[in-house]
């Protein structure tokens, strides 16, 4: 390993991927990117720096859902894409993208009570995308679901930060073919530009159905998603929702059946409040 100055790297930190020791899974996702993207890893004061293909990642020891403002501010990037395991006691294997913040004081897996990250939705469209084709393109991917996420957990990051996972139950989380499959979405996200179809989603599911249609039909580009186990609390924080899709967002989408029928005016008020074109689906 080559040793470097941090400060040299840091005009080539603009986006980077997100690697954590603490995470095997994670840690899969930079196996790939070292052994078969040919990033070189180099060291500089206290972490590791993988260079390659435009786009640089930073391994750092800590678990991802954890992380500090300070930390993350400390990586000097524009956005940060962090390669996750995914779990589940479903049995599903998934792959699957979203942003990252807490609608409730809830903080047992990272973040700040009652708080959004700063997210891309052109970043989560870009990773869908490139997990969606990877899937439909690999036999030995056949069987994985590919989807969004809504909006929870850590870490809180005052920059632009998405995930990006693979796994479900324990055995798919060490599966190399989607590490593969995370590690050149996490590639694609950091490439990304913003979006021009940029929305917020109110209501569903965990696993957005109606959102991940709705991607799929390339009618719009989510950032965050408020699911209908976090309303009302998470009502109030549609607005931190908006103002924190970095695309300039000024269109929320309703899944009118996913939101419970007593909240469904408190849900239209706040948004007519906000001043958003409202659609439900």
């Amino acid at each position: 390993m080559n040793w470097v100055d941090v400060e040299s790297l840091k005009s080539l930190v603009k986006s980077v991927i997100l690697i954590s020791r603490a995470d095997k899974s994670s840690m899969l996702v930079r196996k790939h990117l070292v052994e078969v993207l040919g990033f070189e890893p180099v060291a500089g004061e206290g972490r590791e720096v993988l260079i390659g293909r435009g786009v640089s990642a930073v391994v750092v020891d800590s678990h991802h859902l954890y992380l500090t403002e300070e930390e993350i501010l400390g990586l000097n990037s524009d956005l940060i894409v962090v390669a996750s395991a995914h779990r589940s006691e479903s049995g599903t294997k998934a792959l699957t993208t979203h942003a990252t913040g807490n609608w409730t004081c809830d903080t047992n897996m990272g973040g700040r009570p009652r708080k959004l990250s700063h997210t891309l939705a052109g970043a989560i469209r870009a990773a869908y995308n490139s997990l969606k084709t990877r899937v439909e393109e690999d036999k030995g991917l056949s069987g994985w679901w590919v989807g969004l996420e809504v909006t929870h957990h850590g870490p809180y990051s005052p920059i632009p930060l998405l995930y990006v996972e693979f796994g479900g139950p324990l055995e798919a989380r060490t599966d190399e073919r989607a590490a593969g499959a995370v590690a050149e979405a996490c590639i694609e996200a950091c490439l990304a530009g913003p979006s021009k179809i940029a929305a917020i989603g109110v209501g569903g599911g965990h696993y957005a159905p109606t959102f991940t249609r709705l991607m799929e039909r390339d009618e719009y580009d989510f950032g965050h998603i408020l699911p209908k186990y976090s309303i009302p609390e998470g009502v109030e924080l549609l607005g931190e929702a908006i103002d924190k899709t970095a695309d300039g967002c000024s269109v929320a989408v309703i899944d009118w059946k996913g939101v419970q029928g007593q909240y469904r005016g408190l849900v239209l008020d706040r948004l007519h409040q906000l001043g958003v074109e409202i659609f439900r689906e």
